[in-house]
């Protein structure tokens, strides 16, 4: 396949994705030589199109913290490290949600072995996520 295969408004979307200046660009060969003059060429938009899906496959969706659903026996552990995400014992913190609830024997085990972790609040839990 190549550009010339597609509808002009398919071309001023993909030059637009690379930024592509297409102002004033009205026809399939001016939108495939103004992405050539920034060398934008079939096989990049493939490879970048690919890497793109192959991204958005891997991206894992981790729960968001609800602190009303805290059970008995369970304390609050937030991650203080810089680490974007930490896996330990099964848990995985990350900057955008650094708590997790845990039974006190986890929560010291992790205390026990790793620095970079407490116990959190409720309160603190409730104004992280509002």
């Amino acid at each position: 396949m190549s550009f010339e295969t597609l509808k002009v408004a398919e071309l001023k979307e993909i030059a637009e994705s690379f930024a592509v200046d297409t102002n004033g660009l009205k026809n399939k060969k001016d939108l495939i030589a103004a992405m050539a003059e920034e060398g934008v060429t079939y096989s990049i938009y493939e490879n970048t199109t690919k890497a793109v899906e192959a991204a958005t496959e891997e991206i894992e969706v981790l729960p968001k913290f609800d602190p009303k659903s805290q059970a008995e026996g369970t304390v609050l552990v937030r991650m203080t490290r810089d680490n974007a995400r930490y896996d330990i014992h099964g848990n995985t913190f990350t900057k955008a949600h650094p708590f997790i609830a845990l039974t006190e024997e986890q929560a010291q085990e992790i205390f026990n072995t790793e620095e970079g972790f407490r116990l959190a609040t409720p309160k603190e839990v409730q104004d992280f996520y509002s």
